[in-house]
């Protein structure tokens, strides 16, 4: 059982590192409810640009145009009729 030092350091469970993905270095929010001590990690503010999306999305294949997009969304609407 994690205890608190006297420095207010605790030692947070390795199942619960792992499980929440924690890496050195993240900051963590603390927060009172009743008795009890809610942490959050806190997701760092990524500044995404528009450029971004597909790797975003997990998308690894070629970089198509807005013009090969529109003709391949006709094509697919063509054929489904």
């Amino acid at each position: 059982m994690p205890t608190l030092s006297i420095h207010g350091d605790v030692h947070i469970p390795d199942n619960i590192i792992h499980a929440l993905g924690l890496k050195p270095g993240v900051e963590l929010a603390f927060e009172r409810q009743g008795d009890a001590i809610i942490m959050r990690p806190l997701k760092p503010n990524k500044i995404s640009r528009v450029g971004d999306g597909p790797k975003i999305l997990g998308y690894i294949g070629p970089t198509v145009t807005l013009e090969e997009m529109d003709a391949a969304i006709t094509r697919g609407a063509v054929q489904s009729l």
